[in-house]
């Protein structure tokens, strides 16, 4: 019997074999959202190009800060952005301030 080790400190990829729940969590209504924002918004004092332009930077930046908040994991800490994130959220808040 061949035995297979099995590594509990990763996340169990569970939706199509690529990502986690945790990660689908972050991404999904993110993305629903900006594509709605994209197709369903539009901007009163500008259009055209301008539009366009300015819709795809909100798109991209969005998607981007999501993506790497879901799928980059620090070594150094041993964590997802996201947890890490959350992490120095909850230690900054838990910081007394002495005043005289």
């Amino acid at each position: 019997m061949i035995k297979i080790p099995v590594d509990l400190t990763q996340e169990q990829k569970t939706v199509l074999a690529y990502f986690s729940i945790r990660q689908l969590i972050l991404v999904g209504p993110m993305a629903v959202f900006t594509v709605l924002q994209t197709v369903l918004f539009n901007w009163p004092f500008i259009s055209g190009w301008v539009e366009f332009a300015w819709k795809a930077f909100i798109l991209l930046s969005t998607n981007a800060i999501t993506v790497s908040l879901a799928f980059v994991y620090l070594e150094k800490y041993d964590c997802y952005l996201s947890e890490f994130v959350v992490r120095r959220y909850k230690f900054w808040r838990s910081q007394k301030t002495y005043t005289n």
